[in-house]
């Protein structure tokens, strides 16, 4: 396992929120449209790499998984992977043909033409076999150099890297559970799990430690000014921007439960269970909760350039919001 440095001189400068019941709602109507992908997959990760063309993966841990593929700006799906044994929780584009996608048992997915095939790659070194856990997230900075973060249990996490594009892996195991990361450029990273965060400078060779006690990191993003966004399970959203260095809470929502969040071009969200969503327009606007949206739980989100916003939830339904209705 890699050293572990804690950073000193952090300070969480606590912005105090009112309670759900005093939270503004946004003021613009949104409209609601419903797409079924006519199977009960939970919705994971949503992936784009035009406004038209995109992914999405999901399943049940150790039960089934599956990738779907739209052309029309998420209007249909057709499904182009199916394990009838393991979930697919991520995706991450590289280019416009190299798409990679990680889920149960360690498994990692290739594609070399947008994701209409998939391809397994095989870790030729492994992690002692009870760190042999779920990745959540996956990263590419080539195909040479991959960054993959998962586990389960809360008190059982992995981090993996290999700079070949398979052999060797590296793997760090912790005891604690590992779900997100981010990175502000191809040194500077962040890596979130369950009461930590990890900061790396130099490419993942040596790390700086955070200590949440209480928060389980679900969501990391960075936005294009460095500024670096932290999505904890219970109702908060933290923002630094020096670097981790210094954080700020932006949403502090004990009565929700968060899942994802994604920085849109005007529009940016955050999701959680229960229809809980919350938004923002532009760089300097406030984060309003938005009501009178189904209760369902909500497993991620993707904005669109057309300020669209997808929600995927645990059944398999894809929930469309947007100002204008939907042609």
């Amino acid at each position: 396992m890699k050293n572990l440095y804690l950073l000193f001189g952090f300070i969480i400068a606590v912005l105090v929120f009112s309670s759900c019941e005093e939270h503004d709602e946004y003021e613009t109507n949104v409209s609601v449209d419903k797409i079924s992908l006519n199977d009960s997959i939970k919705i994971r990760n949503f992936a784009f790499k035009n406004i038209e063309n995109g992914l999405l993966c999901g399943g049940t841990k150790n039960t089934y998984g599956a990738i779907y593929l739209t052309s029309d700006a998420g209007r249909t799906w057709t499904k182009t992977y199916q394990s009838d044994s393991l979930s697919v929780n991520n995706l991450y584009y590289l280019s416009d043909s190299i798409v990679y996608a990680c889920g149960d048992s360690l498994m990692i997915l290739k594609s070399y033409d947008g994701g209409l095939n998939w391809s397994l790659i095989n870790l030729d070194n492994l992690p002692f076999e009870e760190y042999r856990v779920p990745y959540h997230e996956i990263y590419a900075n080539s195909e040479d150099n991959l960054f993959l973060v998962g586990g389960e249990s809360f008190y059982k996490g992995i981090w993996s890297e290999t700079e070949t594009g398979n052999y060797p892996w590296t793997h760090d195991t912790y005891d604690n559970e590992m779900a997100s990361m981010c990175f502000v450029n191809e040194n500077i990273g962040f890596f979130g799990g369950y009461g930590l965060m990890l900061v790396t400078e130099d490419g993942g060779e040596t790390f700086d430690y955070i200590d949440f006690e209480n928060d389980f990191f679900i969501d990391m993003e960075a936005d294009e000014h460095g500024n670096v966004y932290a999505v904890s399970d219970i109702g908060i959203l933290y923002y630094s921007s020096d670097l981790g260095y210094n954080w700020s809470l932006l949403i502090d929502d004990y009565n929700a439960e968060f899942s994802d969040m994604y920085l849109g071009e005007e529009t940016s969200v955050v999701c959680g269970w229960n229809g809980i969503l919350y938004m923002k327009k532009g760089e300097d606007g406030k984060w309003l909760e938005i009501e009178d949206i189904p209760e369902v739980n909500y497993y991620c989100t993707y904005v669109n350039s057309r300020d669209e916003i997808f929600l995927g939830s645990d059944d398999g339904q894809i929930y469309i919001l947007n100002k204008k209705r939907i042609q």
